[in-house]
């Protein structure tokens, strides 16, 4: 299988567009999700995050995002 390579905007705070992002997190763990209703530009905010398998939802403090680019 060939490799591929993906390439990403970081965004530091919160985004100002909608759309699927990788949401880098204090513990220096990465999750993927949807961010679509945080309030721009409350940058440092706790955001909401689901729990798909358990569908526990809990808050922590993003870091950074990465956006796909095509």
């Amino acid at each position: 299988m060939p490799d591929k390579t993906f390439t990403f905007q970081f965004f530091e705070g919160l985004p100002e567009n909608h759309g699927t992002y990788l949401f880098i997190l204090e513990d220096g763990s990465i999750k993927e999700g949807y961010y679509s209703s945080f309030p721009y530009p409350h940058n440092y905010e706790d955001i909401r995050i689901a729990d798909e398998e358990y569908e526990h939802f809990y808050y922590c403090n993003v870091i950074g995002w990465l956006k796909r680019l095509e």
